[in-house]
């Protein structure tokens, strides 16, 4: 009689998993409203770490998480198409998050766990992500070894690179709205969030902020109205605040003991979802922008953190 080695069996499962368009059971309920975002295991420290965060997805509610991605490599920076029923996000070539090892970009169908690669270049990492609303243009960062660029992308024409130092980018209509870092590697980081319509020659920046702290992780609503960002302008603690697409009217949404960051708009305009450690670790909160109701949308109970929402 044959004899099985447990150990050869259980590599070969994981083996099987980690094939792009092979995955576990599908979910058995229908989002109708959903968030993804990722999950990194902590250490005993209590300490996030990297090695082999995984994709999920839930309802707008905290009901009926769900792992999308599985296997035993970095899954990175989710953006949720358009039709809820597909994930763009950037799989790394090792169980972390390493530019060095290259990274490509996968369109993941939810519920059958079909798979697409939407980008890759041979050495290069191809990673955060993120779609308009119309899922036409694709914003991401592009690591060739020492270089990093900002690469815009879009149906029908040839990707092009902003003419900045740029990361965190994300179009509305003709604009791209990223970060700007003026000068890399100082210790306090002075970061900007800026503005750039049309390309080459023919392009004009405008910074919508201040560079003097830290502004980052730029969303911009449906209606292309309002901008939300990350920032630590109003104290040592970062917030989430809103302006006008134009750069105007800065104020402060969340207001709340610890750090709140990654905002993004619900499809409806009327929700930021956004990560938070205001409960002692890092999991996925929502607010309501005009009322300001603040909702706890996960927990791992101090064994995983929830980080990088999208709606």
């Amino acid at each position: 009689m044959l004899k099985l080695n447990y150990s050869v069996l259980l590599w070969c499962v994981v083996l099987v998993y980690s094939l792009p368009g092979l995955m576990p059971a599908q979910p058995q309920v229908v989002y109708k409203n959903p968030v993804v975002f990722q999950r990194h295991p902590v250490d005993e420290q209590g300490r996030m770490t990297n090695r082999s965060t995984k994709i999920w997805i839930m309802e707008s509610d905290g009901s009926a998480p769900y792992q999308v991605t599985d296997g035993l490599l970095y899954d990175d920076h989710p953006s949720l198409y358009s039709d809820t029923r597909h994930v763009l996000y950037a799989r790394y070539d090792s169980p972390d998050e390493d530019s060095d090892a290259g990274a490509k970009l996968i369109k993941h169908n939810i519920y059958t766990g079909r798979e697409e690669v939407i980008a890759e270049e041979a050495g290069s990492a191809l990673h955060h992500a993120a779609l308009s609303h119309d899922d036409r243009i694709i914003v991401h960062i592009r690591d060739q070894g020492k270089r990093r660029s900002q690469i815009v992308r879009s149906a029908g024409s040839t990707p092009w690179e902003i003419p900045l130092q740029a990361t965190n980018g994300v179009a509305v209509g003709k604009r791209v709205i990223f970060m700007h870092e003026k000068n890399l590697g100082l210790q306090k980081r002075e970061v900007s969030i800026v503005a750039i319509t049309g390309r080459g020659s023919r392009a004009v920046m405008r910074s919508l902020t201040d560079d003097r702290v830290l502004h980052r992780r730029p969303a911009v609503s449906p209606d292309g109205r309002l901008i939300a960002w990350q920032t630590n302008a109003s104290g040592p603690e970062d917030e989430i605040f809103l302006m006008n697409i134009d750069g105007s009217g800065h104020r402060n949404l969340t207001r709340a003991p610890g750090n709140d960051g990654h905002p993004w708009f619900s499809r409806d305009g009327q929700w930021i979802v956004f990560e938070s450690d205001r409960s002692g670790a890092m999991e996925i909160w929502k607010i309501n922008i005009d009322t300001g109701e603040t909702i706890q949308l996960t927990d791992g109970e101090g064994k995983i953190m929830s980080t990088r929402p999208r709606m």
